[in-house]
């Protein structure tokens, strides 16, 4: 086990949620000065229905304290295996980070074998942008930045502009009975994007609304024509970032609906909603080099945006 004796990396268990939560928002508050993680984001995987036991760690210090926690996961055709680790902030500089990376690859390399044979896998690794120490880590050990990600947000100054109509759309809160449809819809608008997967429909729902600490439907918006959801968001009343603020977790428009104004109209709509909410505005998380133009539509609705997430890679295995 590349770490220091009496470290101790286990698997985690349900009663480890908030003391992860608490340990990943020490560090990022003092890092970029806002907290990111919730207690869904944490252990909502841990409680998936096709957990890999590969996937999670937390690593212990000799006091039985939680200084550590990784994640890896892939998805098929697992030509792609994503990396997460933090370290607890007053542990930095002991050489934690660098064992928790090498326990990463460890297990994203015999995920790696679940890849066809033949094919190559690229280990791309989570972390925050523009750190010096995590980047000499990562790009000593061969990593290079190949994307980042920006939090981008808007504060409302007065009631937001509603959506304007579209012709054949009717946009509504999510009701009991949509959970497939919204998954559909969602799964295929993120076929385009840059990454490494999305959920199977088992673990979305599981995740988002079956074991959801904090589901709340009301914030949830579907775009739909006739009898097909063309357009979903995915919204939740307070942002981890900042509870006076609303959070859009995700925001997806079916390729045969896009360039309609759909994804534009939900927006609005969540606008408006969380402002008769009685938040000051609404945050959410967009790839820079979103391919679909998703940047380009949230600085159109008066979004602005903040670096704060990178992926760095490098190759796994060679096809």
């Amino acid at each position: 086990m590349p770490f220091p004796e009496g470290f101790t990396l286990r698997a985690p268990v349900l009663a480890d949620g908030e003391q992860v939560v608490s340990m990943m928002n020490e560090e990022t508050e003092a890092l970029i000065g806002v907290p990111l993680a919730d207690i869904d984001w944490v252990t909502g995987p841990w409680k998936a229905p096709d957990a890999d036991p590969l996937s999670f760690g937390v690593l212990e210090d000799p006091g039985g304290r939680i200084v550590g926690y990784l994640l890896v996961e892939t998805r098929p055709p697992h030509t792609a295996v994503f990396g997460i680790g933090v370290i607890a902030i007053d542990r930095h500089g002991q050489g934690l980070g660098t064992g928790l990376v090498e326990e990463i690859e460890r297990r994203a390399a015999v995920m790696a074998e679940r890849a066809p044979a033949g094919q190559r896998v690229l280990m791309h690794m989570g972390a925050l942008a523009g750190e010096p120490q995590i980047s000499a880590l990562l790009s000593g050990r061969g990593y290079e930045e190949v994307r980042r990600f920006w939090r981008m947000g808007i504060e409302f100054e007065g009631p937001p502009d509603p959506p304007r109509p579209i012709e054949g759309m009717n946009i509504r809160p999510f009701a009991p009975g949509d959970e497939s449809e919204t998954y559909r819809c969602l799964a295929e608008a993120f076929e385009d994007h840059w990454g490494d997967g999305f959920s199977t429909e088992e673990q979305w729902i599981k995740r988002h609304i079956e074991a959801a600490e904090e589901f709340h439907p009301d914030h949830w918006f579907l775009a739909w024509s006739n009898d097909e959801v063309a357009g979903a968001l995915i919204g939740q009343p307070r942002a981890v970032q900042d509870p006076a603020f609303g959070y859009i977790e995700q925001l997806g428009v079916r390729r045969a609906h896009r360039g309609r104004g759909v994804g534009e109209a939900l927006l609005r709509t969540s606008f408006c909603h969380l402002y008769e909410s009685g938040r000051g505005g609404a945050l959410l998380h967009v790839d820079s080099d979103s391919p679909t133009g998703a940047d380009r539509l949230y600085e159109r609705v008066g979004m602005t945006a903040i670096p704060q997430f990178a992926t760095w890679e490098k190759e796994l295995r060679p096809g």
